[in-house]
């Protein structure tokens, strides 16, 4: 059982947070340093791009691993790399080659494992709710990014309904641009790609975040 605090002792309590500028802080604030993000959104609308800019950012600050179970080892994956230019963070992503769920674990509890965890996705991981709440428990100082199909603007199935609930952000991809919902506050949209999202039609404001 946890132990309980008064409220001076609350208010003075200090929390570990990545410490996001800029476009990324209007996004979703300062997040912890344990959140958990759920990212979902129609095909073609741009998930992986937003997950390959998003883990690039987060390397500058810790280790990534990032679990291509969709797509794998691919040539698709490996264009996304080129296109965002990764060798920037090159030694601090590792990309999984369709590893399962106790595979990732295994990976994680070695020593010096990566800090951040991209899940992508969950459907092809057929990633359950008891088995996102088992990282949360096992890896309580770790961040975890899981992606999902959607179904009329909503995570597909049961499992990506609830993990959705859970999740600190909540990220819907549509038309190349991010729309989150952060318990950490920034919640301002994110461009993944001005050029798509202009093709669809969408306004592009100087004040998305937009590199």
């Amino acid at each position: 059982m946890g132990r309980a605090i008064g409220i001076k002792a609350f208010m003075e309590k200090d929390f570990d947070v990545w410490e996001f500028e800029g476009a990324w802080k209007s996004f979703c604030g300062k997040p912890e340093k344990n959140f958990s993000m759920v990212v979902y959104g129609d095909s073609g609308n741009g998930k992986t791009s937003f997950c390959i800019q998003l883990t690039k950012y987060l390397a500058k600050f810790t280790k990534v691993f990032y679990n291509s179970f969709e797509e794998g080892h691919s040539k698709t994956i490996q264009d996304a790399l080129y296109r965002e230019n990764m060798m920037e963070v090159d030694g601090r992503v590792m990309f999984g080659d369709r590893e399962n769920f106790d595979e990732v674990v295994g990976r994680l509890k070695k020593r010096n494992s990566q800090r951040v965890c991209v899940l992508d996705s969950r459907d092809y991981m057929s990633l359950t709710t008891e088995q996102f709440k088992k990282l949360i428990e096992l890896f309580p100082r770790k961040s975890f990014i899981v992606v999902c199909w959607s179904k009329s603007g909503k995570p597909r199935g049961e499992h990506g309904k609830a993990i959705k609930y859970m999740a600190d952000i909540k990220v819907e991809v549509h038309n190349y641009i991010a729309i989150p919902v952060s318990r950490f506050g920034g919640n301002c949209d994110y461009v993944v790609w001005a050029e798509g999202a202009k093709k669809k039609g969408k306004a592009v404001s100087s004040q998305m975040g937009l590199f």
